[in-house]
């Protein structure tokens, strides 16, 4: 069973107590349940190991196209399944290089409990298939 259960404000909680180390693990953790549940696409989701070595090497750029990539795929997955879309790519983008900064952080919180829930809505879905 995948974790279904995220919430937002613990997220957030944990971020700040682990000085933003709990967002690793958050991208461990995702990448490990999206390659779960989408093994029939036959992509794989690279894990934190290479999206700290990759986003170091190109200064960030990997970590927003890890995240494009992601947000896709799950978007796939949830379409496969006749479930509606979460998180848009273009809304991400918006967000990281535009919104986020000129609303001092507060779009970026918006996106980042919705990355939450698109991965809880992919497992959700997983999970009710092992179940069925």
């Amino acid at each position: 069973m995948l974790n279904s259960n995220r919430g937002f404000w613990k997220a957030l909680l944990f971020s700040i107590i682990t000085l933003g180390f709990y967002n690793w693990y958050l991208i461990y953790a995702f990448a490990r349940e999206t390659n779960v549940a989408c093994f029939r696409d036959g992509k794989n989701t690279t894990g934190l190991l290479l999206f700290i070595i990759f986003s170091i090497i190109t200064f960030g750029i990997y970590g927003i196209v890890w995240h494009c990539m992601w947000i896709n795929r799950c978007n796939n997955y949830l379409h496969a399944n006749n479930q509606p879309e979460g998180l848009q790519m273009s809304t991400y983008l918006l967000t990281v290089l535009l919104l986020g900064p000129l609303t001092l952080g507060i779009m970026s919180l918006v996106v980042y409990c919705k990355e939450l829930y698109l991965q809880n809505a992919v497992n959700r879905i997983y999970n009710a298939g092992i179940a069925c």
